[in-house]
């Protein structure tokens, strides 16, 4: 800015002052009357060279006149590392490299916050530390991937496994027990594993498209054990199965999935209303307070056939299911229209082989089941 104001006075003065005699018609610098006052004080370092024109006929004969000036450049200062360099007699070559610059500079001499031993301990840790992740990480994922759904297992309190293999039990039983063209009913979500493990042809599995047919199964779960024994019968279904944990604290069994049985087959059965399976307080029960059609449906008896006296000697309280954590509503389950042929071990499941014809004699039928789960 100081270069073109100078630059812009020497243009006007000779104007201003026409009666001073001019030499030639090209002058030099040094010969300008005014050419001190164009000059560049000293101190601005390098200077670069601006031709201007001047058009003022006052000044030469021609119709322009060159006129040479130099207009100072500013120099930048020297950065701290030259400067360091320079004291030190001389430029130091690079160390870490154009890579090593750009992403360890921050170890270098020249600028570190911390020393460089306190930042490669932190360097160091912090790797240890992403190694125990992934360590606890491989760890976590092999356990859950390596440990199918149908063995469970618990942990004891000296560290150890205790396995809970009643699926496998079940699923053998009828492998072995049952004919090859058995038909057998469940929830859905037990379909692919009786396929597989069982080799049985089963009602519904995991794949059914078909609303209605989960929804048949669902209403037969839902109604009295007259009802579903002549639904079951039509479907030609010879065993049903239930998944129970109130022995051992299971709870993903089918008293806790039971709502959704009742939700699927009431959107295809209209008489299916899941407010008539809800308790005191519109709470979904199993004990002195769940409703009459809850009580008497045919989930609750499958599951709670026999369970009262079992809870007394496994846990001498009488009737009391782990999972609901409360005493059932109806401690004495007979049945008449299916008889029980297998409970595994942790009785997580209960298999029931549908009479041809209803049983007249109810004791009789709980003296049989008893024989077969002892067996």
């Amino acid at each position: 800015v100081q270069a073109l104001a100078r630059l812009q006075q020497c243009r006007q003065q000779p104007m201003m002052n026409a009666s001073l005699p001019m030499i030639s018609s090209q002058p030099q610098a040094s010969q300008h009357p005014y050419s001190a006052f164009c000059q560049p004080p000293a101190g601005f370092g390098k200077a670069a060279t601006v031709s201007t024109t001047a058009d003022d006929e006052s000044l030469v004969a021609d119709d322009s006149t060159t006129t040479s000036l130099t207009v100072p450049t500013p120099v930048k200062p020297p950065s701290r590392k030259a400067a360091r360099s320079k004291s030190k007699g001389g430029d130091e070559p690079p160390v870490l490299g154009k890579f090593g610059e750009q992403f360890f500079g921050w170890l270098s001499p020249e600028s570190h916050p911390l020393p460089a031993p306190i930042a490669a301990l932190g360097i160091l840790f912090m790797l240890g530390l992403m190694m125990l992740y992934t360590i606890h990480c491989v760890g976590v994922s092999a356990d859950m991937y390596s440990a199918p759904s149908i063995v469970l297992q618990s942990h004891r309190p000296d560290g150890s496994f205790y396995v809970f293999d009643d699926f496998r039990e079940a699923y053998a039983w009828l492998r072995h027990n049952t004919d090859p063209e058995t038909k057998v009913a469940s929830w859905w979500d037990y379909g692919y594993q009786t396929t597989a493990m069982a080799n049985r042809t089963i009602v519904v599995d995991n794949n059914t498209w078909n609303t209605s047919h989960i929804a048949t199964v669902g209403r037969a779960m839902a109604s009295p054990e007259a009802k579903a024994w002549r639904i079951y019968r039509s479907l030609d279904v010879e065993y049903v199965f239930v998944v129970f944990g109130g022995v051992i604290g299971y709870s993903s069994d089918d008293i806790n999935k039971f709502l959704w049985m009742v939700r699927i087959g009431g959107g295809v059965y209209p008489e299916i209303k899941e407010s008539d399976y809800l308790g005191e307080g519109g709470q979904y029960r199993i004990d002195e307070g769940g409703s009459p059609t809850m009580l008497k449906s045919l989930m609750y008896k499958l599951s709670y056939h026999d369970f009262a006296p079992a809870t007394q000697k496994s846990l001498g309280m009488y009737g009391y299911d782990r999972v609901r954590q409360t005493k059932i509503g109806k401690t004495e389950v007979p049945l008449k229209y299916f008889e029980e042929v297998f409970t595994s071990e942790h009785w997580m499941m209960r298999i029931y082989r549908v009479r041809d014809q209803p049983n007249r004699d109810k004791a009789a039928s709980g003296r049989s089941s008893s024989k077969k789960r002892s067996k």
